[in-house]
């Protein structure tokens, strides 16, 4: 009896176990998709070293800001405030000419080392034997402990905060890694000793990249980058994102090709219609429209002595078609300048006073005077072909980085209609990475005419100025349009105000001074320079497309949180990781399989300013002189609770909750559980 009984129980137990093994067999890829990796994928165009370099003070370094390297805050383009990253609040001391900026604690690089003031200092020491702009305003930064870091200033500006908080605001530098650079730096005496601390440091080559952002470098291929959550990262509570892959991608056609299969996450590739019709017929895709806050100008090279000639340049503007140009680059996509000046379309109201006096030249199509200028220069043109007073033909070498299609079909119009004129052009696309180096634009190498951005991405004009007049970002006009242009530069003629202007001091002046007055009239002068000389030709405003794929992840809808967005004018990547770091993108639990713990309403929550009031006692105060109006603002850590909301295909359907409970494996696990129990059971009560 024994015998049966055990056999009985064997089978039963048995057949329970293959149930149970069923079920799990059954619900197996339920568990296994909760564990799967979270991967956002956008591209990259960075190579292994020695293409590029770990060293973020190198020439061609990976600087992946944002993602991997952050700021002490960040800065919201569309209404010009400051949000905190690095610091949690800063104060400007008038009385004591100083700017206290507060670091927030339980920040980490990612080797697990503490940020501190240290880090801050050693940057910014780096900064200043680089020559950054923020030292032109600065004469010392102080570490009153830790977290508390002091900036003396020796000179007021308008865009001081800027420059602390935001562009030299950007930390790389941490002190057990570059420490030692940055106290040679603060000891040297000589421009020698500095010359020669700097080229060690450029030298320096790191084992890899270091930074506090909320994701880490983890491989580079020639294929793609790699960067994997930070765990220690002062937000990470807010990512849900395990991993970003940044395929290599330097040509718009592949990033279409790589949209069009759903392959990538959020990117801006810029796009014809015909294009943006695919892809936003796709129902994973959703396109966003925003400005760019910046368009596409010509550069003229003044090395070139004949385009040093200003009845050249403008016989140039009027030989080309700007509306046929902008259709050429990207119908709808981009608007042909009204009034070349250097300044965006949202500029316009500190020119109004020009426009309205009629002073400004539209330079609208016209091949009739710009033959009339050429030839008042001694130009002659025989069987549709111009020839230089010197009697040979006219030749113009232009550039274009190529795989920038936009561009690149612009060029490609701007060169017919003015081999259509008679001036003999050869147009050159070297991959946009070289496009961007020494090797060529930024090197004023290889082009007589060379494409660039203008306006670039702040409703202030300053920057829009200094792109004109002054550097391509840290490049000198000087190196990229020649010693010509710049020593023409610091000696114009206004016709118009009946003044001489250095229009490289006036651009400094842009950015000190806090006089509405003063600001205006520099920014007169400075744009009808621009309009009167074209130094550059301004030929379309652009529009940026972004990307985001509503299938693998839930996206902050744009109708309501615009300003996320546009903050990719300019930087598409750092928009995309304050984004993420404000837990404003979500995974979609439908794709990833996985519960839905995020409540997802209207509008991402930013946070607000508030005064500093904490004293801070400061050594060796400088004298300066204070401008009357300074505002004291800074802001409070980011709140816990972030709201966020689903982007979904245009039109814009708003979904207010995502809720997913995983009941199937619930019931299954229960099943299981269930019958062992009953098994158990009555194996005890046969007994």
């Amino acid at each position: 009896m024994g015998m049966k009984l055990n056999t009985k129980l064997m089978v039963t137990v048995l057949g329970a176990l293959l149930i149970a093994t069923l079920i799990v067999s059954i619900y197996a890829p339920v568990i296994q998709a909760q564990k799967r990796e979270i991967v956002l994928y956008t591209h990259g165009w960075w190579q292994p070293p020695p293409a590029n370099r770990y060293n973020p003070f190198a020439p061609k370094a990976i600087k992946i800001t944002g993602l991997v390297y952050e700021r002490l805050a960040q800065w919201i383009k569309l209404t010009d405030t400051y949000v905190p990253e690095l610091a949690i609040g800063w104060e400007v001391k008038r009385d004591q000419n100083v700017v206290v900026v507060h670091l927030r604690k339980g920040v980490y690089w990612h080797d697990g080392k503490p940020f501190t003031c240290k880090d801050v200092w050693t940057t910014l020491m780096i900064y200043k034997a680089l020559g950054r702009k923020v030292w032109d305003y600065i004469s010392d930064v102080e570490c009153v402990d830790d977290y508390t870091v002091v900036y003396h200033v020796k000179k007021w500006a308008y865009l001081l905060l800027h420059y602390i908080l935001f562009r030299d605001g950007l930390i790389v530098a941490p002190y057990h890694i570059y420490g030692k650079f940055a106290e040679e730096i603060a000891k040297a005496k000589t421009k020698e000793e500095m010359e020669k601390i700097v080229k060690k440091l450029i030298e320096f080559e790191p084992e890899t990249i270091i930074g506090t952002g909320p994701f880490k470098f983890q491989t580079i291929t020639s294929h793609e980058v790699v960067l994997v959550k930070f765990d220690k990262h002062w937000a990470a509570d807010k990512i849900y994102i395990d991993k970003i892959i940044m395929p290599y991608i330097v040509s718009n056609e592949v990033g279409w090709q790589y949209y069009l299969a759903g392959k990538l996450d959020y990117d801006c590739f810029m796009m014809p219609y015909e294009v943006y019709k695919q892809v936003v017929a796709k129902p994973f895709a959703n396109v966003v429209k925003i400005s760019d806050m910046s368009g596409f100008a010509l550069v003229f090279n003044f090395r070139n002595k004949w385009l040093r000639i200003l009845e050249v340049r403008r016989a140039i503007a009027y030989a080309i078609n700007r509306t046929k140009v902008a259709i050429a680059a990207g119908k709808g996509l981009f608007d042909p300048v009204d009034y070349p000046t250097g300044l965006l379309e949202m500029q316009k109201p500190w020119i109004e006073d020009l426009i309205k006096a009629g002073v400004l030249e539209k330079y609208e199509y016209n091949p009739e005077k710009a033959a009339e200028l050429l030839k008042k220069v001694g130009f002659t043109k025989k069987g549709g072909k111009w020839y230089t007073p010197e009697g040979e033909v006219f030749k113009l070498t232009l550039i274009a980085p190529g795989g920038w299609t936009d561009w690149v079909a612009a060029m490609h119009e701007v060169a017919e209609e003015l081999r259509a004129f008679g001036i003999e052009v050869e147009l050159r696309t070297p991959e946009s990475p070289s496009y961007w180096s020494s090797e060529w634009y930024k090197g004023g190498k290889g082009f007589d005419i060379a494409i660039d951005f203008y306006g670039v991405w702040m409703s202030y004009p300053w920057r829009a100025m200094k792109r004109v007049w002054v550097s391509v970002d840290v490049v000198s006009k000087r190196i990229i349009q020649g010693d010509e242009f710049y020593k023409w530069a610091q000696n114009l003629e206004l016709p118009y105000f009946k003044t001489t202007i250095n229009a490289i001091e006036l651009v400094d002046r842009l950015a000190e001074t806090f006089d509405k007055a003063e600001q205006k009239d520099i920014v007169q002068k400075l744009a009808y320079a621009v309009n009167y000389y074209l130094p550059i030709y301004p030929i379309a405003e652009k529009h940026l497309l972004l990307y985001a794929n509503v299938e693998h992840f839930i996206w902050p809808d744009p109708k309501y949180n615009y300003a996320l967005w546009q903050n990719a004018a300019g930087g598409h990547l750092e928009a995309l990781a304050f984004m993420i770091k404000l837990g404003a993108v979500v995974p979609n639990p439908k794709y990833w399989g996985v519960p839905a713990t995020v409540t997802v309403p209207v509008t991402v929550t930013i946070p607000k300013p508030i005064t500093v009031t904490t004293p801070v006692t400061v050594t060796t105060p400088v004298p300066v002189t204070v401008p009357t109006t300074v505002t004291v603002t800074a802001f409070k850590t980011v709140t816990k609770e972030v709201t966020v909301t689903v982007a979904t295909p245009s039109p814009y359907t708003l979904t207010t909750t995502v809720t997913v409970t995983p009941w199937g494996l619930a019931i299954g696990l229960a099943i299981v559980l269930f019958i062992i129990g009953l098994v158990v059971g009555w194996a005890v009560k046969r007994k």
